[in-house]
């Protein structure tokens, strides 16, 4: 976007946060402000809301700029299938785009939310709950992303790997960037320095492959 903004993000379903000075501002894709808002930080969109910071607590807005999860999160993740993983006082919790808490852990919430799932922390530790509020995979990463062809990309210390949705190691994290799969694949960047991708299998590539399973070729072996 140019080098009027000290920093901005990609154009996401139409709408880029960018700051100037200290302050956040959202911008449409001809890059005119949206709403009155200024924020202490703005994040991508996803489902159609973005995290936002005001001071030291966090919220989700719509589109229009406007507070839709009101800013009273210690954290909060991107939307994911209708919630977000939030962090209110040490706890993770679950809220919905209507701004009603779904779940909460070690308590008994109504109406569940179903099968859905979202990363949740505890202790500076993330992990995935589903819509009750419930672990499905414990605190014990430094970050989780969001599940993709069976496998999440984790990270342990510095580096990242792969578990499933039982929060088993499927490929040892070794990696220092780790993004979702895709029809097979998972682009990477080694502990070498090296940028390439990975398979379920954890067999690395210098570029992915025209065929599944045509490692040998893309290896340049």
């Amino acid at each position: 976007m140019g080098a009027r903004w000290d920093w901005a993000w990609p154009l996401t379903e139409g709408r880029a946060g960018v700051r100037e000075g200290r302050n956040w501002y959202l911008l449409d894709q001809d890059l005119q402000r949206v709403g009155r808002e200024r924020y202490d930080w703005v994040g991508p969109f996803f489902g159609g809301l973005a995290p936002a910071r005001e001071g030291k607590l966090w919220g989700l807005i719509d589109r229009n700029g406007d507070w839709v999860v009101r800013p009273y999160f210690s954290d909060v993740r991107p939307l994911r299938e209708g919630v977000a993983g939030v962090q209110l006082g040490g706890q993770p919790s679950i809220v919905d785009k209507t701004d009603n808490f779904c779940g909460v852990v070690g308590l008994e919430m109504a109406p569940p939310v179903g099968d859905r799932m979202a990363p949740a922390a505890v202790g500076g530790k993330w992990g995935l709950v589903d819509g009750r509020g419930n672990f499905l995979i414990e605190p014990k990463f430094e970050e989780l992303g969001d599940s993709s062809e069976g496998l999440i990309p984790a990270r342990s210390g510095s580096v990242w790997g792969y578990v499933d949705a039982k929060g088993d190691w499927k490929i040892e994290p070794q990696f220092l960037r780790a993004k979702n799969f895709k029809e097979g694949w998972a682009e990477v960047s080694a502990a070498n320095g090296k940028d390439g991708w990975v398979n379920p299998e954890g067999k690395f590539a210098a570029r992915k492959p025209a065929r599944v399973g045509d490692l040998a070729t893309a290896a340049g072996q």
